[in-house]
C-alpha cells in the first residue's frame, strides 16, 4: 500500500507537470506533431497528391470506403517510406543518437498502417 507521504509527493509533481505556461512554450509543444507531417490522416492532402487514384477510387463503388482506407493507408506508408530514407541519409552523413531514436519512433505511424492493409485484404478475400 502507498503511504500518506508518497501520496503527497505524486500529487505534488503532478501540479508541477501540467504542461507549458507560457505562449512561447504552447506554441512549440502545438508544433510537436508537425515536424514529419507523419501524423497527418486528411484524405484531400493524399489525394491531391495523385488525381490517378480518385479516378479510380470512383470505377469501384463496391465498399468504397475499405478502398478509402487501404489508399489511406498505402500514401501514409509511401510517408514513412520517405521519412525513413531522409533519417537514413541524414544518420548516415552524420551519426546522432537522436536520429537514431527518430528512427526507430517511425514504426509507431507504420503499424496502423499495415494493420488497415491488412483489415481490407481480409474483408475482400472472405
Amino acid at each position: 500500500m502507498t503511504s500518506e507521504l508518497k501520496i503527497e509527493a505524486y500529487r505534488l509533481n503532478a501540479k508541477r507537470s501540467t504542461g507549458p505556461k507560457t505562449k512561447i512554450g504552447k506554441a512549440k509543444s502545438s508544433r510537436n506533431a508537425c515536424q514529419h507531417g507523419l501524423s497527418l490522416s486528411n484524405f484531400e492532402d493524399d489525394a491531391s497528391a495523385s488525381p490517378w487514384l480518385i479516378a479510380t477510387r470512383g470505377a469501384l463503388e463496391q465498399g468504397s470506403l475499405d478502398l478509402d482506407d487501404l489508399v489511406r493507408a498505402n500514401f501514409r506508408l509511401g510517408r514513412i517510406r520517405q521519412a525513413r530514407y531522409e533519417l537514413l541519409v541524414a544518420l548516415l552523413e552524420c551519426p546522432n543518437p537522436k536520429l537514431a531514436k527518430r528512427l526507430a519512433r517511425l514504426e509507431r505511424y507504420e503499424r496502423p498502417a499495415r494493420a488497415a492493409q491488412r483489415r481490407f485484404l481480409r474483408s475482400r478475400l472472405k
